[in-house]
């Protein structure tokens, strides 16, 4: 549950995020917990795929944050040098997405 506090420092961020976008707004607290909270800025009273992929992950980080933090471990894990080299000759970073090289040859 949110308090009056963790609302009242998240609806500073309301003014400053773009429009008809989904957002997701997360901070560490002193006590090793998140604070977080998502945002609708869109004026669409339609029920889209961004809104319910928003929806989605709300919902995981509510009742599965286990798992998500689990999966972003991996997610990092991935991006440093533990990497098997036989692999890592065939993967590159462009614009902050790892892209990995597949042979077809075989």
């Amino acid at each position: 549950m949110i308090t009056d506090s963790v609302k009242a420092k998240f609806d500073k961020y309301k003014n400053t995020l773009p429009k008809d976008s989904y957002c997701i707004v997360m901070e560490d607290t002193d006590d090793g917990m998140i604070n977080f909270m998502s945002y609708d800025t869109s004026d669409k009273p339609d029920v889209s795929t961004a809104y319910l992929i928003l929806r989605g992950f709300m919902e995981l980080l509510q009742t599965q944050v286990d798992d998500v933090i689990m999966h972003g471990q991996a997610a990092v894990f991935r991006e440093i040098d533990i990497i098997k080299p036989e692999v890592k000759d065939k993967m590159y970073d462009k614009d902050n997405i790892t892209v990995l090289k597949f042979n077809n040859d075989k």
